[in-house]
């Protein structure tokens, strides 16, 4: 079977959760003995370049589509590959095998995949795969910026292309229930349920001498972000109004592009104490994230904002160590809130709380038992029902 996945990010090196669910999913195709091309157009500037994709359109070029690209960058690339005939041509062009499955990641590059299958490849079937409700998100996302009215006008727009994509897909997998159930109410297809995961690490020697250059022997609670604008947001919702969790000896450690942005944030130095306890340990190699990972005593989810399943939440239950998080951050991982381990608090003052008694309890350490039922939490478990859904759209005659 030839499967074409379209998406807006490069998966070689995968950073954010995005291009490490749809590097999984291309992974688990190709397990099933599936040819899979990979193409695409590079969403920002800051992505580096790929074999199969596009480059970044630019601002001057994506402000043709809306006014101020900002923030909508994703929305303008896709309406440019669309109604720019070069644009169409040339992400054509890369396409090299003619795709019995199309399997397109978010709704932003739908409007060319459903163009190009009618010109294309007319028998080729359509997934659409949704990592969040877009237009909730968005919304959400853009309020932090802008005035309720504004934010509530494009996101009003993701929307469209969003319903367009369910609406027309042959099939839809989703990330969590909860968007299952917005879905199904907004067209008779059903979806498909493949939460996020996360893949099984073992520490290296390096690894963990790199995680020890960065800690520095403190017992720390760990937050692994992407510079995603609702992991700042979360921190700050949570973290803000003064912190007192931790102890002298104790430090919050964050992990990912989140970090520098929390740390240049004037809001770190607003609460108490709170930036003296943070150690920004910024990008970080897979080597030395598996080191931190091991070597935390906590894991923080301090997520408020988003729809879909958060990879971090996966990775934090598998590590076996305490976890503090939010609902939202359990959101598709609901089985495990109140189990071993998982404290869940919702408003500033319960979630300091938890934090400051999972670092003053002993290392967490996981059953046999339980580390059987956390299984369910990688991602070959969580993307197998993908092989169902592909022997389904292509029955064998």
């Amino acid at each position: 079977m030839n499967i074409l996945t379209l998406c807006s990010y490069p998966i070689a090196h995968p950073r954010h959760g995005g291009q490490l669910r749809v590097r999984h999913i291309v992974e688990q195709y190709r397990a099933a003995s599936h040819h899979v091309e990979v193409v695409g157009v590079l969403g920002s500037e800051s992505y580096e370049p790929e074999r199969g994709f596009l480059p970044y359109p630019g601002v001057r070029e994506l402000s043709k589509y809306i006014r101020n690209p900002f923030l909508m960058e994703d929305y303008a690339i896709g309406r440019c590959l669309v109604e720019d005939d070069q644009a169409y041509r040339n992400l054509s062009a890369s396409i090299k095998t003619k795709p019995d499955i199309v399997h397109v990641e978010q709704p932003w590059l739908f409007g060319f995949a459903h163009k190009y299958v009618k010109a294309n490849a007319p028998s080729a079937k359509i997934i659409y795969g949704s990592q969040n409700i877009e237009s909730e998100l968005k919304y959400q996302i853009l309020s932090s910026y802008f005035d309720s009215a504004t934010a509530a006008r494009h996101a009003s727009v993701v929307k469209h292309i969003e319903l367009e994509a369910i609406k027309l897909a042959d099939a839809i997998v989703c990330v969590s229930q909860n968007d299952a159930h917005w879905i199904c109410a907004n067209t008779t297809k059903s979806a498909v349920l493949a939460p996020n995961g996360v893949k099984p690490w073992h520490a290296t020697p390096a690894g963990l001498e790199d995680a020890q250059t960065i800690t520095h022997g403190y017992r720390y609670a760990l937050y692994c972000a992407s510079a995603h604008p609702p992991n700042v947001t979360g921190f700050f919702d949570l973290f803000s109004g003064g912190f007192g969790s931790l102890k002298p000896e104790e430090k919050l450690v964050i992990a990912g592009g989140a970090g520098p942005s929390i740390a240049g944030d004037l809001r770190v130095h607003q609460s108490a104490k709170l930036a003296e306890k943070i150690i920004v340990a910024g990008m970080v190699s897979q080597p030395c994230l598996e080191g931190l990972l091991t070597t935390a005593h906590c894991m923080v989810l301090p997520l408020t904002q988003g729809g879909g399943t958060n990879l971090k939440t996966a990775e934090a239950l598998w590590s076996g160590k305490h976890v503090v998080a939010t609902s939202i951050a359990m959101r598709g991982f609901e089985k495990f809130m109140g189990s071993s381990g998982v404290q869940v608090a919702d408003c500033p003052a319960a979630f300091k709380r938890a934090l400051r008694l999972a670092m003053n309890s002993a290392p967490h350490r996981l059953s046999a038992e339980e580390i059987l039922a956390r299984r369910s939490v990688l991602w070959e478990n969580c993307l197998s029902p993908l092989n169902a859904l592909i022997n389904d759209l292509t029955p064998i005659h």
